[in-house]
Order: structure tokens, then sequence, then C-alpha cells
């Protein structure tokens, strides 16, 4: 099998660089736009338009452009989406849409503002108000319309239960490989709690770590910082009994996918997109709402360090059964497969 992949150019998306080493993984070949997000090798305009005659598939990833913030330059650019009007195989396209906020991943116009919980931290104005309302999570233009018109699938990995409706198609995070090294080890869980997140203002991730200071006060071995390399970040998770994350720049967060893998019993803001095959509260991971949920449940587990080891392997096994990067690959391929018959 062959793709065409108009990727993003070397700025990191998760989503495409998850999806990129799910294709590898799975022999396809991949004629690629841009380096960068995993790509091995990166093609000419002209070797792609040749290839993209004979291609299974065009996959057109988002990819973060210049705005406001992030000027025009030779180091940051949109995704060479022109090449859609050469190839013209609108009926063998796909988009993956890995933004968060908007189509665009920012807002097209935006304002600064105070966090409403750090009066020394500025904010976006639209994450400052998230950080207070969850329905601003899903900004505007919440969809590339272009590209959904334009494009056989439309996959969102902020995919809610309207979106779905509408005919866009979930596809969530999920574990690199990377993130299950050293499995061999067995680290003692020497630390109580790990709150794995990196900046504090998203989802309930403030009001988390005032909670968790005050066990920490009271003489828990509580890591609030993950501000660290990631080999020893890895470590901290194994080491811990519970991870939590919150959600991160959306309504997910990559982090709760590297604990999930890494044996530990992942706390997670329940979520309110669709995740395809989700893990299960209480089975392969512990999901709280409210800081009241989360009060009552992070009391009970701290208490019952038998069930977090249950979870922490019972949530390993299922993610490397499920939620591994050639998963979410095979879920995308399949899925275009199945609807083109």
């Amino acid at each position: 099998m062959k793709v065409i992949a108009i990727t993003p150019f070397r700025k990191m998306d998760y989503l495409t660089s998850l999806l990129i080493e799910g294709l590898d993984e799975m022999g396809i070949e991949i004629i690629a736009s841009d380096g960068g997000n995993g790509v091995k090798r990166v093609y000419s305009d002209s070797e792609i338009i040749s290839h993209s005659k004979s291609a299974d598939y065009i996959l057109v990833f988002w990819g973060k452009g210049p705005d406001e913030r992030w000027p025009r330059s030779s180091s940051l650019r949109h995704p060479k989406y022109y090449l859609l009007d050469t190839i013209n195989r609108p009926d063998r396209t796909a988009y993956i849409d890995g933004s968060e906020w908007t189509s665009t991943g920012h807002p097209e116009i935006f304002e600064i503002v105070p966090s409403p919980f750090d009066s020394n931290k500025k904010l976006i104005k639209q994450a400052a108000e998230a950080a207070l309302d969850p329905t601003r999570y899903k900004g505007e233009p919440w969809i590339n319309q272009k590209m959904f018109d334009y494009c056989r699938w439309y996959f969102k990995r902020e995919c809610y239960p309207e979106d779905k409706k509408a005919g866009i198609i979930p596809l969530s995070f999920g574990c690199f490989n990377r993130d299950f090294i050293n499995q061999e080890s067995t680290l003692k869980k020497d630390i109580d709690i790990f709150c794995c997140f990196g900046q504090s203002y998203t989802g309930l991730r403030h009001q988390i770590i005032n909670y968790c200071q005050s066990l920490k006060n009271k003489g828990l071995n509580v890591i609030l910082s993950s501000h660290v390399g990631h080999e020893e970040y890895l470590n901290l998770i194994r080491r811990s009994s519970i991870s939590i994350s919150a959600w991160g720049g959306g309504n997910c967060c990559n982090r709760e996918w590297e604990v999930i893998a890494n044996k530990s019993c992942c706390f997670v803001q329940k979520h309110m997109i669709e995740i395809t095959n989700k893990p299960q509260d209480g089975i392969h991971w512990v999901e709280y709402e409210t800081m009241d949920e989360f009060d009552k449940k992070i009391n009970f587990y701290l208490n019952n360090r038998e069930f977090c080891d249950k979870i922490g392997t019972d949530g390993f096994l299922f993610a490397l059964e499920n939620h591994t990067s050639i998963s979410r690959a095979k879920t995308m391929i399949n899925f275009m497969r199945s609807d083109a018959i």
C-alpha cells in the first residue's frame, strides 16, 4: 500500500507523529511532503504529484501555520495544501485534524488577558474562558470547512458527539512506541501521586495542584511538577501509584496515554469528546468530572493500593492491545477501506 502524506513542516504535531509511526509499522509506503513528525523521507512536489496517480490514499494532515503569534517564516508555514488542486482525487482523500480549540489550533482573533487562576500569568482569552467554562474549548472556526467539503473523510482528534453525527470521524491520541520502553524494569512504587501535567491552567489542573499540595503537606509523597527529561518523566510515572492527567489545550491530553502505557493508575478528567474503544472507568483508568468526585476517588484508591496496581496493569495491557500508534493507523486505514467498498 502507498499513501501520499501532506505533512506539517517541521513543527511537531502529536497526532501526525503518532499516525506516521503507525503507518510505517504497517509497512505502508509513505510519500511525504515535509520532514519532522517521524517522516523518514521527503519528496518534491513533482514526485508527490507523480506518485499520487497510483497512491491508495491521500492523507492531508493539519499543521499549525503562521498567525499573529507565529510570523510567517522559513521555519513555520502551513502544509502544502495547494498540492490537492493538482492531485485532484477527493474520493481518496482524508483530512486528519489534530487541532484543539479551533480548526487552526488557535483563535483567528485573540486577546491576551490575565489568567483566572494566576494573576502573574497572561493567557489567550479563549484559554482563560475555557478554564472556567468547558464549552469554550470548542472555538470557532471549529472545523476546516473547505477540507470537510473536499475530502471524502474528515478525521478529528477533538471529535464531540455532535461532530460525529455530522460525519466527522473520531481519531484520538494514543501511545507512542517510546511510551512503552523499559517495561521489563520493576521500579518500586515509592511515589503516592504524580501530577504529570505541565502548565497548570487548563481543565481542573489548577484545582488539583492545590488539592495535591494539601496531601503533600500531610506527609504523602506527591510530585507536583513534571519539568524533567522524558526518560525521567516516564520513570516518575512508573514509580507512582497514581498519576493524574487533566485536559490540555483541548478536551484531552497526550499525557494520559503516557501514564496508561507505564502501569500507573491513571486518573483522567472525563472527556466530552469521542474516543474509539475508550478505556473503562475503574478498570483501565479512573475518571473524575468534578473536584468532589476527584476527592472521593483519590481517597478511596489511596486507601486501596491493590486496586491501583490492578488498574495500572490492566490499563497497560488494554493500551498495548488497542491504543498504540499502529492501532490508530489501522483504525484510520480500515475505516477508509470499509467505507470505500
